[in-house]
């Protein structure tokens, strides 16, 4: 669901192919979504050729301008969670941009387990998941 409104919401089609984000299914209900983890230095900005990846000052997200990329692959590549896709229909490079302040894989998710944090936030839930398989290991 997350990866079809994701779609929608940026190119209006009920494709997934099209979406932002991509949820990797595991099986067993540990499917997990891939999103630009915004590294401290980020790999794709440092070899994009053309400047298309630069960081929003107010936020430090990674944002692509889709009118200078052209589609080399490069950020692909290097990209070390495999958050940044070839636009299939654009051939351009794709990568979550939180729909500009409102993620729609957030507020659809029909589990309710998608939500935007910092990391602190992050690892301070990292660290309590943690916590709980250390108490119930054998």
């Amino acid at each position: 669901m997350c990866e079809l409104m994701c779609a929608f919401h940026h190119h209006q089609v009920g494709n997934p192919r099209r979406s932002k984000i991509r949820v990797i299914l595991l099986g067993k209900g540990e499917d997990i979504p891939v999103t630009c983890l915004n590294c401290q230095d980020p790999p794709c900005m440092n070899i994009c050729p053309t400047g298309a990846l630069s960081r929003k000052e107010t936020d430090g997200m990674v944002l692509v301008n889709e009118n200078v990329c052209i589609g080399c692959a490069m950020c692909v590549n290097v990209c070390p969670a495999g958050a940044i896709i070839l636009d299939p229909v654009d051939g351009v490079a794709s990568k979550c941009d939180l729909c500009g302040g409102d993620p729609q894989c957030v507020a659809y998710c029909p589990a309710k387990v998608l939500k935007v944090t910092d990391g602190g936030q992050l690892a301070s839930h990292r660290m309590k998941q943690f916590a709980k398989f250390l108490l119930h290991s054998p």
